[in-house]
């Protein structure tokens, strides 16, 4: 039986994305147009047996050097990894096509889970993906080795899921930690509002991720990115903004008081009735929530006299396929922080996945580095919170198709990198 991988027309490839299973929006068309915009060529494969396509991806190159190209998988294949029979041919037949389209190296980071984690991070013994690295490295491709850690020119190798398939939004809200699940509450109670973003919107978006990059050090792409995005994707690209109605805010917190006021007419007749420790302490813990109420109204009054009747608090970006939504971008402003705005926009999206009966949401990034000491502690305690797993992919790959000319290369980029120093 003779296997061949071979060109395929959008049409054929986007019909065997849609039904494979393990997809991921890296490999879709729709990522190809994102990239083909910005100046890549698109190649659509299709890994035939006989009639059959038994796997595909889209490849993407650039020219780096003469008629060379960099080659890059995004996020892998789409193909049954456990099958390595199947592997072994498609790396072969990947290379025969790779040297015969000028390929100077590729780059590849499979969407395929390394081992098991608990919660913790805690690795759990019985099963580990080392199989599948030895196969890619009998095919000379080179893994770049577990790597921990946030690097911008890399996408996480470390990831954390909550699966969504069969649950509810009250059983997801009640396996929770205590912490967010409180947050979550409050977010409601507080009338945090939730605009979705069209695309003349998106510098909304954008102005979050940019104070968040200056907070925390990382690079926020240009506006052009996050719009070129929508226009590849179109419903598959969502963006929302979270946002303080500060006329809502004051209105809910003067109601809320004007009922507290009343409760506490009410317990000083029960006190006059029944002189109890049982009614002080309601008296009590209904003066501590007047002084609260009356703290939020002055605070409603002052954030509108300085901010008008609309404050943006966060934002975030997500990629949606029926296999599961993706939080890729986010920002939010840290004057804000108290108001919890980021868990109101998590809580939202989790139902919609739920409601469009996605099979799990994608909180993606994390260090993968589990201690305190770790500066991204933070987020990872903040997406644990909300009870998703740990997921630790294969890691990276790398396949040198020219050896000496890529050495050439190599030397010719050390020493533009040195110059520009």
């Amino acid at each position: 039986m003779i296997m061949i991988l071979k060109n395929i027309s959008e049409e054929e490839f986007s019909n065997f994305y849609e039904n494979f299973e393990q997809k991921c929006f890296w490999q879709s068309v729709s990522m190809a147009h994102f990239e083909s915009s910005h100046g890549w060529s698109i190649h659509y494969l299709g890994f035939y047996d006989e009639d059959v396509i038994r796997a595909a991806t889209v490849l993407i190159s650039k020219k780096v050097t003469g008629k060379y190209a960099l080659f890059e998988a995004l996020r892998g294949f789409l193909i049954d990894y456990d099958d390595l029979d199947l592997m072994d041919v498609f790396l072969n037949e990947l290379k025969i096509y790779l040297h015969a389209h000028n390929c100077l190296y590729m780059k590849i980071d499979p969407y395929c889970e390394y081992q098991p984690h608990d919660k913790d991070g805690n690795a759990i013994e019985g099963y580990r993906r080392d199989d599948l690295i030895d196969l890619f490295e009998k095919h000379g491709f080179i893994h770049q080795g577990f790597r921990n850690g946030s690097d911008n020119n890399y996408e996480p190798r470390w990831m954390s899921i909550l699966p969504l398939e069969g649950k509810d939004e009250e059983n997801i809200l009640k396996k929770c930690d205590s912490k967010t699940r409180q947050n979550i509450v409050n977010t409601q109670k507080t009338g945090l509002k939730i605009d979705r973003l069209n695309k003349s919107e998106l510098y909304r978006l954008h102005d979050m991720v940019s104070t968040t990059g200056k907070r925390r050090h990382f690079l926020n792409p240009d506006l052009s990115y996050y719009t070129d995005f929508m226009t590849s994707f179109h419903e598959n690209m969502q963006a929302y903004c979270v946002y303080l109605d500060t006329k809502d805010y004051y209105e809910r917190y003067r109601k809320n008081y004007e009922e507290l006021i009343k409760e506490k007419e009410h317990i000083y007749k029960l006190i006059e009735e029944t002189d109890s420790k049982k009614n002080r302490s309601k008296l009590k813990n209904c003066e501590n929530k007047i002084t609260a109420a009356l703290k939020r109204i002055d605070e409603a009054k002052k954030l509108r006299e300085e901010y008008g009747d609309k404050i943006d608090l966060a934002a975030a970006m997500y990629v949606i396929t029926d296999r599961e939504i993706v939080y890729l971008f986010s920002g939010s402003n840290d004057t804000f922080k108290h108001f919890k705005a980021a868990y109101a926009l998590q809580w939202y999206m989790i139902k919609y996945g739920i409601e469009h009966h996605i099979k799990r949401y994608n909180f993606y990034g994390i260090s993968g580095i589990f201690s305190p000491e770790d500066e991204e502690y933070g987020v990872y305690l903040f997406k644990k919170g909300f009870d998703a797993d740990v997921i630790e992919l294969i890691g990276n790959f790398e396949y040198i198709d020219r050896k000496r000319t890529y050495t050439v290369y190599e030397d010719l980029r050390r020493i533009k990198h040195l110059v520009r120093k």
